[in-house]
């Protein structure tokens, strides 16, 4: 999760996704009174990771107050400071490298409206290393002409391992200065261009915000896996990343900063309110891809990929409507009622993986089973177990498997040719010499 401790900002990024949240009226800097109760609830809910943001958080007078802060009150939480590094330098000081963690988002020489703020940068960069922070360098692919050898070359110099990457992507129903999604081709290219140049460093590039998996072509994602793999894995699909206000309020991402939002202190912990807005935001988007392709595409359907960053996405469910996966589950059960399994199947069939709950896919094995479709029956019910964790649930999905008849398993071997095979696969003898391995 990420902390917005001040609105405000340094930097003049010509692709800024934050533009949004500065807005006539709101609270600019986090008070120590909401300080206090983000990291009492940090505490409370065993967080894992948090990030100070802004904007700029270097601006916030008592950032470093704010760090001492959360590592007594919540000592298990990692905590990074996001920062686009124009600051005074001497602001380092009231961070201790014991404590947090640095990351510089860096935008190319030309990039910067004044200036003398990219040598500060690098300056503020390289006097952070030599006291110790842990610092990783960012960079976001705004533009088709951006300089492929520039973050490689640069996080090379300052002898980093690795650093993030990004494309950047659009706030949404707002105008952004970012890559069209119809020159993703053309981009995509650069890109691995620039990974090349990057393994060429022996750097390792990890993608931060994810793009589709049709982004790359297949031949560069064979060479990708093998350099870059925190790059592959990072592909396809986006949770959300969970931007607290200076009010406490709870974003899904500042790309989707106009979408609902929800008050920290309602939730108890990180999951909660990833659950709230997968089922609030994230269902009402996933209606459709960001390209045409995407309707017919197996990693979509499957639940592989978003089709693109949610803020591309144009389909936008009625605000008062009932989730799709609620919609999903209502309708399964109202054709289970009239006794009218195949409907169901029906149903389930045609949605969309993201939409399909432990509850519809219970529902699916159960009107598998009055049809009397017992292979479906055990995907259905196994995939069901393997996704709820309600215990009443995996008790009646038990009984269903103990219910299916034993030539369900016959069937599945004697169906597939290579499984029986395996089966009669003969043993090798053990008499004379020693046998070779059997053909299968």
């Amino acid at each position: 999760m990420n902390l917005v401790i001040a609105r405000s900002c340094t930097n003049t990024c010509p692709y800024c996704f934050e533009v949004s949240e500065r807005e006539k009226g709101k609270q600019n800097l986090i008070s120590a009174e909401n300080a206090v109760k983000v990291a009492e609830w940090a505490r409370r809910a065993n967080l894992a990771a948090l990030s100070f943001l802004g904007g700029e958080p270097f601006l916030h007078p008592e950032l470093g107050k704010m760090v001492r802060l959360f590592r007594k009150a919540s000592p298990n939480t990692n905590l990074r400071v996001l920062t686009g590094g124009v600051f005074n330098k001497d602001l380092l000081e009231t961070l201790s490298p014991h404590d947090v963690g640095l990351v510089f988002n860096v935008n190319e020489p030309r990039d910067y409206q004044n200036p003398k703020h990219f040598n500060k940068v690098i300056r503020n960069i390289e006097l952070a290393i030599s006291r110790g922070f842990n610092v990783v360098l960012g960079f976001n692919v705004w533009r088709l002409d951006f300089d492929t050898g520039f973050m490689p070359g640069l996080a090379a110099r300052l002898a980093r391992t690795k650093f993030c990457w990004t494309v950047a992507n659009p706030i949404k129903d707002h105008r952004s200065n970012v890559v069209s999604r119809e020159e993703y081709a053309r981009l995509a290219d650069r890109c691995f261009e620039m990974l090349r140049i990057a393994s060429g460093y022996g750097l390792e590039a990890m993608l931060d915000c994810p793009v589709p998996p049709c982004f790359f072509k297949d031949s560069q994602l064979g060479w990708i896996a093998q350099y870059h793999p925190k790059t592959v894995a990072n592909l396809g699909v986006c949770n959300p990343i969970m931007d607290i206000t200076p009010e406490l309020e709870v974003i899904r991402c500042f790309a989707l900063s106009g979408m609902p939002r929800i008050k920290l202190v309602d939730f108890n912990n990180e999951r909660e309110i990833r659950e709230w807005f997968v089922k609030n935001v994230d269902d009402r988007l996933l209606q459709g891809g960001c390209f045409d392709e995407c309707a017919s595409c197996v990693h979509f359907s499957a639940g592989r990929c978003y089709g693109g960053c949610l803020a591309w996405h144009s389909q936008v469910g009625d605000a008062g409507a009932k989730p799709l996966a609620l919609q999903l589950i209502e309708n399964m059960a109202q054709a289970l009622e009239n006794e009218n399994p195949e409907l169901a199947i029906e149903y389930y069939s045609k949605a969309t993986n993201w939409i399909k709950t432990d509850i519809a896919k219970y529902s699916a094995a159960v009107a598998a089973s009055e049809l009397g479709h017992w292979r479906r029956v055990l995907a259905f019910a196994t995939e069901a177990d393997q996704m709820t964790a309600n215990r009443e649930m995996k008790e009646e999905l038990r009984k269903l498997l103990a219910d299916l008849p034993s030539e369900v398993f016959d069937q599945s071997v004697s169906g597939d040719p290579r499984m029986l095979s395996y089966v009669n696969c003969p043993q090798p003898s053990t008499v004379g010499t020693t046998p070779a391995p059997p053909a299968c």
